[in-house]
């Protein structure tokens, strides 16, 4: 799905700008945190990971830029990085 398309949705059913997303893959059971947001330039690609940090498989990985650890803290200088 594309931000466009998730905008999208999100207007056409008066969701809230502020509304919480979450995980629910089926490996869980039930909904998780997404507290990673990881970003791919080449492949114009987000992905959100569930609080595993400095041992999220895209925390070294080439080509993925950290916007928001696993640890809740965001990757861009605004509180506490654990990289």
């Amino acid at each position: 799905m594309s931000f466009v398309e998730l905008m999208k949705l999100l207007s056409e059913n008066n969701i809230p700008v502020d509304v919480r997303f979450m995980s629910d893959s089926g490996w869980e059971c039930g909904p998780t945190e997404m507290d990673g947001v990881y970003y791919n330039k080449v492949e114009n690609l987000i992905v959100f990971t569930q609080g595993q940090g400095k041992y999220d498989e895209y925390w070294n990985a080439e080509g993925w830029t950290p916007l928001k650890t696993g640890n809740g803290s965001y990757a861009n200088g605004g509180g506490h990085s654990d990289r």
